[in-house]
């Protein structure tokens, strides 16, 4: 319990020095691709697609662990130009995603409403440029029942004492804003590639409890921006063979003053030639700068299996950092579930997200 304590509190103080606030990362940023680049909204080769992600972050050490839950919907529409013979498509889709610290009950809630709009290159479909819009409510709130202050120590036995302290409303919902683009190509039958960019939260809304004119205190700071986070993401999907995939991907990520690069390759391997059925599985490498260094900071193996419409996933991470300084292990596990609808994967090898 000691432990836990002074591991959050040293979080809350990190962050209130260097990043303020930070959004919840995720291994399998590609089950939650809506969040990750607005643009991304109708890359895929269906007609609707849902997804949701489940992270339990540091659950072996920490008896409430940090838990993250994420779920996105989108459907999209082709758009027909007779006289250009090409197939836009539009597309649409909503995010919720839900971050908790259980131990002191302080929420992040985004709920995102995303707009995109994907520009064929050429007749044939081989090359697409698309811009994507994303807007909504960030909410964020803290139980201050589940804090103690020192003015509540009665110097005996626990905090049982009033606190002086003063507590602004816990509660604070804010208009957010993102937007993004999005290019794939496929050169060849057997290759095709993307590349992005996310600028989310590029408004940097204030999320400070005491943003209240009821506080009349001027030296209290009644500003506190929620940064912009800044994405480029990128990868190749390449045919082998009739029964192998390779997928090398990269996600480089800064918001405030941590930079994050994420480095992963997913193998697709068919169970049998006239099957609908693969098998996923891969590496991922996760490389963070922040005010104290550059630090190799997670390893990961992702699986999953693939079966016509449905796709599931399991991820586990290794916190390498807290394995080599102190001996804990730093853990992460993530489960997500992403279902295509009216996709059949057997006759066409397409660019998706």
């Amino acid at each position: 319990m000691t432990f836990r304590i002074v591991f959050f509190f040293s979080i809350l103080f990190f962050l209130s020095r260097a990043l303020t606030a930070q959004d919840p990362h995720f291994t399998q940023y590609y089950s939650n691709p809506l969040y990750l680049n607005p643009a991304t909204s109708g890359t895929y080769s269906g007609t609707f697609r849902v997804s949701m992600l489940y992270r339990d972050q540091y659950f072996q050490p920490l008896e409430e662990s940090y838990k993250t839950f994420a779920a996105s919907g989108d459907v999209k529409l082709d758009i027909r130009n007779a006289k250009k013979g090409l197939n836009d498509v539009i597309s649409m889709g909503l995010t919720f995603v839900s971050d908790r610290v259980r131990v002191f009950d302080v929420n992040t809630n985004q709920l995102l409403l995303t707009l995109a709009y994907h520009k064929a290159l050429d007749k044939k479909y081989k090359q697409t440029l698309g811009i994507g819009f994303q807007g909504g409510l960030l909410q964020r709130a803290v139980n201050y029942e589940n804090l103690n202050f020192q003015d509540q120590f009665n110097a005996i036995n626990g905090f049982t004492l009033p606190s002086s302290e003063f507590l602004p409303p816990n509660n604070i919902t804010v208009p957010d804003l993102s937007t993004g683009v999005y290019y794939s190509a496929s050169p060849t039958k057997k290759l095709n590639l993307h590349l992005g960019m996310g600028y989310q939260h590029f408004t940097q809304p204030n999320v400070s409890y005491y943003d209240d004119p009821v506080i009349l205190n001027e030296n209290i700071v009644k500003t506190s921006k929620y940064p912009s986070r800044l994405t480029f993401h990128g990868g190749l999907q390449f045919m082998t063979s009739y029964r192998l995939d390779i997928s090398p991907r990269f996600i480089w990520l800064q918001q405030g003053e941590k930079q994050t690069i994420q480095l992963s390759s997913l193998f697709r391997i068919k169970f049998a030639e006239r099957t609908g059925q693969y098998f996923h599985v891969g590496p991922m490498f996760r490389i963070v700068q922040d005010v104290t260094g550059t630090n190799l900071e997670t390893m990961a193996a992702m699986v999953g299996i693939e079966r016509k419409n449905f796709i599931i996933g399991l991820s586990y991470d290794w916190g390498l950092g807290s394995v080599i300084l102190d001996g804990r292990n730093f853990s992460t596990l993530e489960l997500s579930l992403m279902y295509i609808g009216e996709h059949d994967n057997d006759t066409n090898f397409c660019p998706q997200f």
